[in-house]
């Protein structure tokens, strides 16, 4: 393995470790306002009402649970009519959730004392209906069982005032997409005053945790006028469905756990470009950069074809792929593959293991030729589908479920539905692969003269969001607290 080790002593490379650290910074915090705002825009719709009564199954843990179990053992929100509730909507498979339930845990007691006429109630509603509520009572390094009452909905556990049942997903998350984690605050009289998308608001909890106290201790016309938040009506129609998938393949594009890896990918994209200019494979071939939409799309494909073939794996596996554990081991290796490949890139040798990728390849597809050319497209498209991958633990608990909730009403509406979430997330990814590009191509004449730079950069994010995304994945209090200071 020849590491040109020289690098380490350049003052380039530490320039471009401080310029990495502060792009990094502003690219993440871009994309989590995007999904912050998305995930506003998309749910702001629907009647202002009272949500439905909740009943669900309970996991019925001495002195936690029973308070609001009805006969049946099952969580019952109609026992806790009057009262302040936190709905946190959550599964053991989701980090994004773990990071609610921590600030949640860590505000319970000052909550509390708060308390005076109006009492306040946290609940957690398990949205992977896939987990059992078996795995859903099992701690382990990357989760802890709730330390407020929790249990595991269903499909039927929203009651409305006429009688119907509804799942609650597809009425209390953004645009009823069933993208979690979803944190509700709800008034004495059953109304939405508040909610958060993410465990790291961009505020750091001050507007839900001001929300919260207000509910507790102000007034009836405080509260009143703190109702804008809307339950909306389930649409099965075609149209509907076409847009509900594409409204979550904006959730999916820019999930909280994707925030570490949209810097890297732009990195990425940037690097490749400053190495394509003038390189060539060892017969002299060279390769030019395809139009920054062809790139896009590439990358798109990378993604959807992932998530197609992990739902054909959890379609094999059945509920045994929710308790496998699975994707959390997915995200970590492509989080340590994004740090490994990071060093590589910074000491010269990531080429070379795209080669030996690639003449695999080739000869399993009997191609000949030199496998050393520049392929620009192919690389966009494993990087696309590692970017599909890094984000898992986030979009697979809403990608999945979405997936299954279309099977229920037939074969046209998982069409409608995938291919709005297909659309959505091809157009997404040639806007932004398009945005750089055509943006590199108008200072390409600057940009040229620091190649190397760029190259040093790309290989900078990709460390730092291999570093971000593992500790976000095992221990996502941390990021919390980074927010919330």
């Amino acid at each position: 393995m020849n590491l040109d080790l020289s690098v380490l002593r350049q003052g380039t490379t530490w320039s471009a470790a401080v310029l990495s650290a502060i792009l990094f910074s502003g690219i993440s915090l871009i994309g989590l306002s995007a999904f912050d705002m998305a995930g506003e825009q998309i749910g702001s719709g629907g009647e202002v009402r009272p949500i439905p009564t909740l009943v669900f199954e309970s996991l019925e843990r001495d002195g936690i649970e029973g308070e609001i179990m009805n006969d049946n053992g099952f969580i019952d929100t109609s026992l806790l009519a009057g009262r302040i509730m936190i709905i946190d909507m959550m599964a053991h498979d989701c980090a994004n959730c773990h990071a609610i339930q921590y600030h949640l845990e860590e505000r319970m007691e000052y909550w509390e004392s708060l308390v005076d006429d109006r009492e306040l109630a946290i609940i957690a509603y398990g949205s992977w209906y896939d987990e059992s509520i078996e795995y859903l009572n099992q701690s382990d390094n990357d989760y802890t069982v709730p330390e407020y009452p929790t249990g595991l909905g269903s499909t039927e556990a929203a009651i409305f005032e006429n009688g119907t049942v509804g799942d609650p997903v597809r009425y209390l998350t953004s645009g009823g997409t069933g993208a979690i984690p979803v944190v509700l605050l709800v008034d004495h009289e059953g109304y939405i005053i508040a909610r958060e998308f993410t465990g790291t608001p961009l505020d750091g909890w001050s507007s839900f945790d001001s929300s919260v106290e207000v509910a507790l201790t102000g007034t009836d016309e405080e509260i009143v006028a703190m109702r804008g938040i809307g339950v909306p009506e389930v649409n099965t129609s075609l149209p509907s469905l076409f847009l509900l998938g594409a409204m979550l393949s904006i959730l999916v594009f820019f999930s909280p756990c994707a925030f570490p890896v949209l810097p890297s990918f732009i990195g990425f994209q940037m690097s490749m470009a400053a190495s394509l200019e003038g390189s060539s494979g060892s017969d002299g071939s060279t390769s030019k950069l395809p139009l920054p939409p062809l790139l896009g799309l590439a990358s798109g494909m990378g993604m959807v074809i992932f998530f197609a073939c992990l739902g054909a794996i959890a379609a094999t596996m059945g509920a045994a792929f929710a308790a496998s554990g699975l994707i959390r081991w997915i995200a970590l290796i492509i989080a340590g593959s994004l740090i490994v490949l990071g060093i590589l890139n910074l000491l010269g040798w990531s080429s070379k293991l795209f080669n030996a990728f690639q003449r695999g390849l080739d000869r399993r597809m009997g191609v000949t030729g030199p496998s050393d050319a520049p392929r620009p497209m192919r690389d966009m498209f494993l990087y696309g589908a590692g970017y599909a991958a890094a984000s898992i633990d986030c979009t697979a608990i809403a990608v999945i479920p979405f997936v299954v909730y279309l099977g229920s009403m037939g074969i046209n509406s998982v069409l409608a539905g995938l291919v709005g979430l297909t659309l959505g997330l091809l157009l997404l990814m040639v806007f932004i692969v398009s945005m750089v590009g055509y943006g590199r191509g108008a200072f390409a004449t600057r940009i040229n003269k620091h190649t190397n730079t760029i190259k040093l950069v790309g290989a900078w994010m990709m460390i730092y969001a291999g570093v971000v995304l593992t500790v976000y994945l095992r221990r996502p209090d941390i990021i919390q607290s980074a927010f919330a200071s």
